[in-house]
């Protein structure tokens, strides 16, 4: 006889339709870091200037929701699916080119609805104007636009057509799922935590400060 323990199996993983969730996460994490630069991209041509977007950290935490709304809701651009139930039986040039329009019309209008209900939650429960579309030809209230719709929702829907796929197979093959996990428990904890420390000092202060801002023109 031995000491020795014998080897007891790996704890079983949460997943959702079939893909871990540490790994959905660690790609929100990813898009959330993206939005923050292309925010910032989108402020140098605007108004000249890049800055904190009213967080400590680099990242824009509402962003990393995309990720986890494709996956459940959409799953596939050419098969597109219905929290798991794909909508078109068939698999033709017809249904394919029907199956990415409605993923781009539904994403634009998820756009316009997160811009809409993110902005109005802002404005009447803090009195915190986050931005204003106002000046802005074919806008809807100051919170959307036609433009806005039309541009975010064609970025989401590259994403969404180009990289969401391929490139969340990449994470799981690539990044450990050990690593993946810690990842999600320390800078996604993080990022959690800046979020809730930006709603409550909006709530406590009634305003969202810049941290910094470097003006480039």
């Amino acid at each position: 006889m031995t000491d020795e323990k014998p080897l007891t199996p790996e704890k079983k993983r949460f997943t959702i339709f079939g893909v871990e969730l540490v790994y959905l996460y660690l790609f929100g994490i990813i898009v959330a870091f993206a939005a923050w630069v292309i925010e910032n991209v989108s402020c140098i041509f605007s108004i000249g200037q890049i800055d904190s977007r009213y967080h400590i950290l680099p990242f824009i935490s509402p962003y990393a929701l995309i990720v986890l709304a494709f996956h459940i809701v959409l799953r596939d651009p050419d098969e597109i699916t219905f929290f798991g139930k794909r909508i078109f039986k068939g698999n033709g040039r017809r249904e394919k080119i029907l199956s990415n329009l409605i993923a781009f019309l539904i994403i634009a209008l998820c756009v316009a609805g997160g811009e809409l209900a993110v902005g109005n939650i802002y404005e009447y429960c803090f009195g915190v104007i986050l931005w204003d579309y106002s000046e802005m030809p074919l806008h809807i209230t100051r919170y959307t636009s036609v433009f806005t719709i039309l541009a975010f929702g064609a970025a989401a829907y590259s994403l969404f057509r180009f990289v969401f796929k391929p490139f969340l197979a990449f994470l799981r093959r690539r990044v450990p799922f050990r690593v993946a996990k810690w990842i999600c428990l320390t800078l996604g904890m993080a990022i959690i935590a800046d979020t809730l420390r930006l709603m409550l000092t909006i709530v406590i202060a009634g305003e969202a400060p810049l941290f910094w801002a470097i003006k480039l023109r």
